[in-house]
């Protein structure tokens, strides 16, 4: 056996990868902006949604009228 025929070092070195998940749960109650508003109405999420270019989506629903919609993580805070 020559000194030419010793298998590698195994891989140990690790990356320190930051895993990105959503912020908000599925049944978290969040407050969103309607519009221009100034006036936060409260809302419940629905779905989680992959990243759509602005950031995470989520399906919600007004607990006030039961109306759906699609926004951004940025877009809401927590109740």
């Amino acid at each position: 056996m020559s000194a030419f025929d010793t298998k590698p070092a195994p891989r140990q070195a690790t990356r320190n990868r930051a895993v990105v998940s959503h912020k908000f749960p599925v049944g978290a109650s969040v407050m969103h902006g309607i519009g221009g508003k100034s006036e936060k109405t409260p809302f419940k999420i629905t779905r989680q949604m992959p990243d759509g270019g602005d950031g995470f989506q989520y399906r919600i629903k007004s607990d006030r009228d039961g109306q759906e919609r699609i926004v951004t993580e940025a877009t809401l805070e927590r109740i």
